[in-house]
């Protein structure tokens, strides 16, 4: 972790930002487990021991009674976060959530309103969709209460973020050969796609948070692979083709499109096999 001192202009401009606030950042999460070497931690042996991204928050370790205030400073030089530090506190959080502004975060450090250190981190989530597999050849790993018929028809993703920050997946699209492409009116009515696992009733999520460093499995909710919409395609027995399943997130630059190879093959028994591969 890099530190630096800040020049006495930036402190005293900084060190202004905190007169009249008392108040700290809303909402809380659970700390995930995290692995102390992970690109998302940063390290020294300054008053600022420690700076690591776990689950939504940032979690700060620190010399005790060193500092009585963090600020988090935004790429665009405003304040993000702040928090109070209370006597020996060496442990502590700001909460991150998954819209937040991309790119390097100044944390600054005061006691008496005076910058003591500083030191930045980088939050820049990465998504990658890791696997995609059917349900209906993957019964086990669905959700638990998924009927037979929504797991003949339904998606497995595992989406990754690679990245230093979280975000959120917000819809699910599938278009081309696929059996049941996701409808066009999704689109107009905002519908996700995406399966909610705290719902009882099926309806769509609203997001889906991927925390940096995490994969987490997502479900379709749309029937992309629907057998009545299958069996239609076998009517032309071992034909090809192609579709693309497009992921969207509260960071528009990590939205992510992969193309997909898709086979329909019929069998004796009147049934219609599919295999998917990832395109090229």
């Amino acid at each position: 972790m890099t530190i630096q001192q800040t020049s006495l202009d930036r402190r005293t401009v900084l060190g202004s930002i905190l007169v009249g606030i008392t108040t700290g950042l809303a909402g809380c999460s659970a700390l995930s487990d995290s692995d102390d070497d992970d690109s998302s931690t940063n390290s020294s042996g300054g008053v600022l021991q420690s700076v690591a991204v776990e689950g939504l928050e940032l979690v700060v370790e620190l010399e005790r009674d060193a500092v009585d205030q963090l600020n988090l400073i935004d790429p665009s030089g405003e304040l993000f976060a702040h928090q109070t530090i209370e006597s020996g506190v060496s442990r502590t959080t700001l909460e991150i959530g998954t819209d937040y502004p991309i790119g390097e975060y100044e944390l600054i450090g005061l006691a008496d309103e005076e910058t003591v250190e500083t030191t930045s981190t980088t939050l820049e989530p990465d998504l990658d969709l890791t696997e995609l597999r059917m349900g209906r050849d993957y019964p086990e790993e669905m959700y638990e209460g998924a009927s037979d018929s929504r797991t003949e028809a339904e998606a497995i993703l595992s989406v990754t973020n690679e990245g230093t920050g979280p975000t959120a997946v917000t819809a699910l699209r599938f278009e081309g050969d696929i059996p049941f492409p996701t409808p066009d009116d999704f689109d107009e009515s905002g519908d996700s796609g995406i399966y909610d696992p705290e719902n009882d009733f099926g309806a769509d999520a609203e997001s889906i948070t991927i925390p940096a460093a995490e994969t987490v499995v997502i479900y379709s909710n749309t029937r992309p692979f629907l057998p009545v919409n299958a069996r239609a395609k076998c009517d032309s027995v071992g034909e090809d083709g192609e579709f693309i399943v497009r992921l969207f997130a509260t960071h528009e630059a990590v939205d992510l499109t992969r193309g997909y190879f898709i086979r329909y093959s019929g069998t004796d028994s009147g049934d219609c096999q599919l295999e998917i591969e990832e395109g090229a």
